[in-house]
């Protein structure tokens, strides 16, 4: 079978999770029969062999206007107002000038696209709605949402990673139930071993981009409440959000206790969890929390905020956590005080999550997907196909 995927969308060190979600499928797909192009931005070409060092692999650089990982993106994304970001009409114009600006994907039996917010362009395509965040009232776009809608109706396959957004999916596109399926996904950073040594004393980390509703903002005001706690936030700096949280970050409560370093290496990265005593997610919405996946694979405690994906993922993977209002920074500081003060309660019940989903790998992710793209290939015939650990989470087994 001949796969093709678009990851022109993806931008190496500026695209977070649905980054680390499109090396880690490739990587696991790399090693089949399989023939795979991939389609990236024109001058990435290099990160991308880096990080998916395999000779089986054809890639396609392409040229791609109107991008926001240059200085004039960067200026435009910082200076325009959010009202006009988010428009229809803004999101139309954009797709439609880079639609004009390159030629259609082709050759490929069928094309995945690893981010649902760009328009497909190909038949058969499968997409991969991480999340429904873009059509809920106060966190989506309404122009994102579009896109995603008419995405939906086109794709011959909708994929999804986690119960709480594949449900949500299902309720909001009942037409298209028969072609839905979840595949779950390993943790991006998964520990090959637990640390050997004692945590720095008091050193939280959230791994994430500083898109607003990550909540970096509440976690802040929190931090001016733990004058014993350090604070690292590594991730891609989203603007115009990173200077206003480096900004905050720089004032006499905060200064020297917290940093955004941006994005690390996976190297780096690891060396934050080795050290740190405790992971903190105060985002408002999520498919499903990296950063808590990751803590734990590394049996570290997580503090979360009382949104409803992360309640969800709590819930599947049978984890405890010390779970605090989103927007109350009081309530966020209590719950990392409690956290830390019952770390070994809470480190458990990581180590226990993080034992259930150490079975899962990314060629065992790949081998789902490569199931769906042959059925679409074949013409859909039957049932979609499912993904057995998705069935082991969806019954209760994860319980």
């Amino acid at each position: 079978m001949r796969i093709g995927i678009d990851a022109t969308s993806v931008r190496p060190g500026h695209s977070a999770g649905i980054e680390a979600f499109t090396y880690g499928l490739l990587n696991g797909m790399a090693d089949g029969p399989h023939e795979l192009t991939v389609h990236v931005l024109n001058g990435t070409g290099d990160e991308w062999r880096r990080r998916v060092p395999s000779e089986r692999i054809g890639w396609s650089e392409v040229r791609t206007p109107l991008r926001t990982d240059n200085r004039l993106g960067r200026l435009l994304r910082r200076h325009t107002p959010r009202s006009a970001v988010t428009s229809v009409a803004l999101r139309r114009t954009v797709n439609l000038v880079r639609q004009w600006n390159r030629a259609p994907v082709t050759g490929a039996d069928v094309t995945v696209y690893p981010f649902a917010g760009v328009p497909v362009n190909v038949d058969p395509s499968v997409i991969v709605l991480h999340d429904l965040r873009q059509l809920q009232p106060g966190l989506g776009s309404p122009g994102f949402a579009e896109v995603i809608r008419r995405n939906v109706a086109r794709a011959a396959a909708v994929v999804l990673s986690w119960p709480h957004p594949y449900e949500q999916a299902v309720r909001a596109f009942p037409e298209a139930r028969d072609k839905i399926a979840m595949i779950p996904l390993p943790a991006f950073h998964a520990a090959r071993t637990l640390p050997s040594t004692e945590p720095e004393p008091g050193l939280l980390v959230y791994p994430s981009s500083t898109a607003p509703l990550k909540n970096h903002a509440t976690l802040l005001e929190a931090m001016a409440l733990l004058p014993e706690c350090r604070l690292v936030c590594p991730g891609p700096l989203v603007e115009p959000e990173a200077s206003r949280l480096r900004a905050r970050a720089d004032r006499p409560d905060l200064r020297g206790r917290v940093s955004f370093p941006g994005f690390v290496s996976t190297e780096e990265l690891a060396s934050m969890y080795a050290r740190a005593s405790a992971v903190v997610v105060p985002s408002l919405w999520e498919a499903a929390s990296g950063a808590m996946l990751e803590a734990f694979s590394w049996g570290l405690p997580v503090a979360c905020a009382d949104s409803e994906p992360l309640l969800a993922q709590l819930d599947f993977t049978r984890a405890e956590a010390a779970v605090f209002a989103a927007h109350d920074p009081a309530d966020l500081a209590a719950a990392v005080r409690r956290l830390l003060r019952e770390r070994e309660h809470y480190a458990r019940s990581s180590r226990a999550a993080g034992a259930l989903l150490a079975a899962r790998t990314w060629p065992d992710t790949a081998a789902d997907y490569v199931a769906v793209l042959d059925w679409v290939r074949a013409g859909r015939p039957g049932p979609i196909p499912r993904s057995s650990f998705a069935e082991t989470l969806s019954s209760g087994g994860a319980r």
